[in-house]
């Protein structure tokens, strides 16, 4: 036996077992965060106590609060350590942030085992509890491992797929990294799902438990859009797969204030391709967009752009398209894909603030000169905007490459009605509308218009759908004559999903989910007669929409309360109008139990002038005999509410 050899072997082993963990570790590296408001400044190590040392970052006068049953844990265990106790903060009370949104407090827990390295801070189990994963009590040279991604095998294609509807799903696919049990992400959606369902009309992303995720998207058309909540552009292709990789451990670091790990490229933790587009092409990609987006952001162009005048407006918007364009010489590795891309981008993004010239002007005189908006009735600006404006924005700020971009959809229905205006209110029926718009806008643009009219035609029976005049036999005539079957497949497919869908709510009663018409009275008697019917409970009504990520988040937050109230003398009535989507308002109630009401505008409009509806959510509770007790705007907490129902009852 060559011992000398076996010796060799033991030696990393012996080195490993004889480290010995500090008592105290500065700022120590971690794996992955679900906030940033908690920096660990160390952690003292001992035979009686284990400390933490928090340093807190949060808006001042705002509240945190540490839970009574937060505890510590090794990395991979179900054995919990309670805390013990705390200094510079009381344990399950509210602690306001002083002006200068810093502070810093102690937790203590039991002493710890000298084997565990690694350890996990979680402030209780609740979903938006400060939780720190992987924290690590024993130094490495190695540091946090992060994702390395490897090196496509495969050539990517030499110039972009061509804008034409393709009736085949682009997948989405990917993998959160250093996702963790108990981790609960922001609701992952895509901005746009394609050209004709309204922006934010699609499903949030479900992340599976080992962090993956797949999602099949009807978009038609190539697609460039953003992921939020992130804010990151992705190319989505028909018929072709995007796959996405988020970087959680980089993540963390990158915007760890106290990690002393950094690395050079951090900020790129989201990894993007597909058959197309490398991560580079993304990263060079979103960098160019980013800029775009800072140099047309509408809080800081006020001061420039006031006092404009039309030519002015549009030579500014112009300046600012060559200015970018200007800093493409600082990709050298700029592909002419990504041009084209980055370009559709810019144009999309100019001709929407071309578009939006008076309300920017008019916003911009009132901000420069401090007038609030409770007085500017009373100062009145007039703007001559020439009568041609929209056509001559038309024709200086689209080119057929925005047809790439989520703005497509906005953009084909600007033009379609600017020069369709005049036989939108005569006809009576989407085909002729869109004839009468081929004839006179191919004229005047001098390019093929078909693609703008069949997506304008789409979104025409899409309202109409939505509005509950669903498809009869002529309409899916019409839509199967069309030249691409995307359009038609996809709508049909909607308008029969949505009908059965809206059946299977009608029978959800029995499910606590209650679909009510609207009263057949006059606008002024609705409230009232809303609340008659339900004479003998405390009632309490939610103005929201499902548009409304605010509405969305506190319905959330009311469903523990609601649960309290099982089998007392109170009704929840939820109140909405036309703007909530048919479709979506649909596939959104079945999760919150209570009376639904979907109103025309018309009514919506009188609840929000004669109510005094500042904004939405807005929440009212009623006692037995239908009188209002309490009002809030805003969701103000589950205390608050509950008190509010409480002295009713």
């Amino acid at each position: 036996m060559n011992y000398q050899k076996l010796a060799l072997l033991f030696i990393p082993l012996l080195a490993a077992c004889g480290q010995k963990r500090p008592e105290v570790i500065e700022r120590p590296l971690f794996e992955v965060r679900n906030t940033s408001t908690l920096e660990i400044d160390k952690v003292e190590l001992n035979d009686t106590a284990t400390v933490f040392h928090f340093d807190a970052f949060f808006y001042p006068n705002m509240w945190i609060m540490i839970a009574a049953d937060t505890y510590i844990k090794e990395s991979g265990s179900d054995e919990r350590f309670f805390i013990t106790k705390a200094e510079g903060i009381n344990i399950g009370e509210h602690f306001f942030m002083p002006e200068s949104g810093q502070t810093s407090f102690k937790l203590f827990f039991p002493p710890l085992d000298p084997k565990i390295t690694k350890i996990d801070f979680i402030e209780s189990d609740c979903d938006d509890c400060f939780k720190i994963w992987g924290i690590q009590l024993v130094p490495s040279k190695k540091g946090i491992v992060t994702y390395k991604p490897e090196k496509a095998k495969v050539e990517k294609l030499a110039s972009l797929p061509p804008v034409e509807f393709v009736d085949k799903p682009a997948i989405l696919t990917g993998k959160f990294i250093g996702y963790q049990q108990g981790l609960v992400l922001p609701d992952i959606q895509l901005e746009s799902m394609g050209p004709i369902f309204k922006p934010g009309f699609g499903d949030k992303i479900k992340i599976n438990e080992d962090g993956t995720f797949r999602m099949e998207v009807n978009c038609g058309l190539p697609l460039l859009t953003d992921l939020y909540p992130w804010g990151t552009k992705v190319f989505l292709v028909p018929g072709h797969e995007t796959t996405l990789t988020i970087d959680l451990k980089k993540q963390s670091r990158f915007e760890s204030k106290y990690r002393t790990d950094k690395e050079d490229g951090d900020s790129a933790f989201i990894y993007i391709e597909n058959d197309w587009l490398s991560t580079d092409d993304m990263n060079i990609l979103n960098a160019i967009c980013r800029k775009t987006d800072e140099k047309l952001d509408l809080f800081t162009l006020f001061n420039t752009v006031d006092g404009f005048t039309t030519d002015q407006y549009l030579s500014w918007l112009q300046d600012v398209e060559n200015s970018i364009r200007s800093s493409y010489a600082d990709f050298p590795t700029l592909s002419e894909k990504v041009k084209i891309l980055a370009e559709a981008n810019l144009k999309a993004s100019t001709y929407y603030l071309a578009n939006l010239y008076s309300a920017v002007i008019h916003e911009a005189y009132y901000r420069t000169r401090n007038i609030p908006h409770e007085e500017r009735q009373s100062h009145p600006l007039e703007l001559e905007v020439p009568a041609d404006y929209s056509k001559s924005v038309i024709k200086s700020f689209v080119d057929e490459n925005i047809a790439y971009t989520s703005s497509f959809r906005q953009a084909s229905l600007d033009i379609f009605f600017e020069y369709n205006k005049a036989t939108f209110i005569e006809a009576n029926n989407v085909e002729g509308i869109v004839e009468a718009f081929k004839e006179q806008a191919a004229l005047d643009l001098g390019k093929n218009t078909d693609l703008i009219a069949d997506v304008a035609k789409g979104i025409l029976y899409y309202e109409k759908i939505e509005s509950g005049a669903f498809l009869n036999d002529e309409d899916k005539a019409n839509l199967s004559a069309m030249q691409n079957d995307y359009v038609a497949n996809q709508l049909i497919a909607y308008n029969n999903k949505l009908v059965e869908l809206i059946e299977n709510n009608k029978a959800a009663a029995d499910k606590g989910v209650v679909i009510n018409p609207t009263p057949e009275v006059a606008k002024e008697k609705a409230l009232d007669v809303i609340l008659e019917k339900y004479r003998g409970k405390v009632v309490f009504v939610d103005f929201w929409a499902t548009w409304c990520g605010p509405c969305i988040s506190s319905i959330e937050a009311m469903k523990p309360v609601k649960a309290k109230y099982v089998d007392k003398d109170i009704v929840f009535v939820y109140l909405t109008g036309e703007t909530s989507p048919l479709g979506t308002w649909n596939k959104t109630i079945p999760e919150i139990k209570g009376e639904h009401y979907r109103v025309s505008n018309e009514q919506w409009e009188y609840w929000y002038q004669e109510l005094e509806i500042t904004g939405i959510p807005t929440f009212m509770v009623f006692d037995k005999e239908g009188k209002l007790t309490n009002r809030y705007t805003g969701f103000p907490g589950q205390d608050t509410i509950e008190n509010s129902i409480n002295k009713n009852l």
